[in-house]
């Protein structure tokens, strides 16, 4: 299951590599267009399944899949403990989480949480992200966090692939909202955001 899956690249990965089987849940439909597409030229074998409804809605049989996949999309559960909570009861023993969120390298400047629109406490630091997932029955299997420089270049990649979908996608409703919001999100960036934001990938195994 990947939560918050986009246009479906990891999971068309994942079936191409290892011959996986997967669930993809978005609430773009734009995005989840582009999924099939990629799952029907590319992983056509695999049947993967894309849902467009909002991941707290989506329901699935506890315990019923080998990993779930969430990378910088926890807010779809209000938040990464409750993220974290929730896709633990939906793996199996033994299966397993892994979770991309950002973290506080250092406590923010008032201004950068405003352009956000974040409160301090809706992100932690690394070590709490580790600590948040055994407080949900998980067990730490592996962390990565991102460089300086590969946190550089995912900005870069990220806020102008946002751009060219909004402007190349006129008929996707929140078009223009997602072009304000990525010029707030880069601009504040740039003033703020190197030494300020982390992200990191939070492998976890259920007990």
């Amino acid at each position: 299951l990947d939560v918050g899956c986009g246009k479906g690249e990891m999971l068309v990965r994942l079936a191409g590599r290892c011959s996986a089987r997967g669930v993809g849940v978005d609430v773009n439909p734009v995005f989840l267009a582009d999924a099939r597409q990629r799952a029907e030229s590319r992983a056509p074998q695999a049947g993967l399944a894309f849902h467009e409804q909002p991941a707290c809605d989506f329901t699935a049989e506890p315990c019923s899949f080998d990993a779930v996949l969430c990378v910088d999309s926890t807010e779809a559960y209000g938040g990464y403990r409750d993220a974290l909570h929730a896709l633990a009861g939906l793996v199996r023993s033994h299966g397993r989480v892994l979770v991309g969120e950002r973290f506080w390298r250092r406590h923010p400047h008032p201004d950068y949480l405003a352009a956000l629109d974040l409160e301090l406490e809706d992100l932690l630091d690394h070590p709490r992200n580790v600590r948040a997932g055994e407080e949900a029955g998980l067990v730490p299997i592996c962390t990565a966090v991102s460089t300086e420089d590969e946190w550089e270049r995912y900005e870069g990649l990220y806020s102008r692939a946002v751009e060219e979908h909004a402007a190349g996608h006129p008929e996707d409703p929140e078009a223009e909202s997602l072009w304000k919001r990525i010029r707030r999100h880069h601009e504040a960036w740039e003033h703020w955001g190197r030494d300020t934001l982390g992200f990191g990938l939070y492998v976890f195994q259920k007990k």
